[in-house]
């Protein structure tokens, strides 16, 4: 956008040239007034030209200047204050646009989470961010108990059931889960056992356009989420047939 922005020197030099009033004003005399040396001062005359607040014009062999009258100085600052307003609203349509494009391509929106407060804001998308309520879920659950059980049974479960979100989980086998057979109707949960994950200390999740993968380090969990509709699409489908594929 084509904004006029003045710096403290820039200013003063304005300010010089203004007390001059109807008069031009020479380098060497602007040197000696503004106390800015002439290697500075041709630079920023020429930007001040460029910006349309000031003339030079030649005079008996000399470069002088002079800043624009008050009232044309009126007339470029309302031109320019139409011209920002009009280069903002093409750039927030432009921007509104771009935000209401379907990306069904393979460009992703990838998020990354950090420590056990940032994978359980990662875990928190799942219930916040779920039109289809509906979560495909590969877990090892020893892993994810030993990590973080306590936000898992207080916090997670209950809040995903009040929301509505019901899993389907594939889960190798491990005293946990079968624990957790006798909760699945409550916790809106479908298990199936199946020897994938087995210790490898992660979960998948699927959801609406998304997924999700965790760390479970005891010291250190971490997740990346990835936006885009066909990567998660694709990766339904491989849990569909694989449940499918598992008694």
């Amino acid at each position: 956008m084509d904004t006029i922005n003045l710096n403290d020197k820039e200013k003063i030099i304005l300010q010089t040239l203004y007390k001059q009033g109807n008069s031009p004003v020479s380098i060497g005399n602007l040197s000696k007034e503004t106390l800015i040396n002439r290697t500075t001062l041709y630079p920023m005359l020429e930007k001040l030209a460029d910006k349309g607040l000031i003339s030079k014009f030649n005079f008996e062999g000399k470069t002088i200047f002079q800043a624009i009258s008050i009232e044309d100085l009126k007339v470029l600052m309302t031109r320019k204050e139409k011209e920002f307003k009009k280069n903002s609203e093409n750039i927030l349509n432009w921007a509104k646009a771009i935000k209401s494009i379907k990306n069904n391509s393979l460009l992703s929106n990838i998020k990354y989470f950090e420590g056990f407060d940032g994978v359980k804001n990662l875990y928190s998308d799942t219930w916040r961010e779920n039109k289809e309520k509906m979560i495909y879920a590969i877990t090892d659950y020893k892993g994810a108990y030993e990590c973080m059980k306590d936000f898992f049974k207080e916090d997670y479960f209950k809040t995903r059931v009040k929301h509505g979100i019901r899993v389907k989980n594939l889960l190798p086998e491990s005293e946990e889960g079968k624990k957790d057979l006798n909760e699945a109707k409550e916790l809106l949960r479908e298990m199936k056992f199946i020897k994938i994950f087995q210790d490898l200390n992660i979960e998948v999740n699927i959801y609406d356009s998304k997924l999700s993968i965790i760390a479970f380090d005891k010291k250190n969990p971490s997740g990346v989420l990835i936006k885009n509709e066909k990567i998660a699409e694709a990766f339904k489908n491989i849990f569909e047939y694989i449940w499918e594929k598992t008694k």
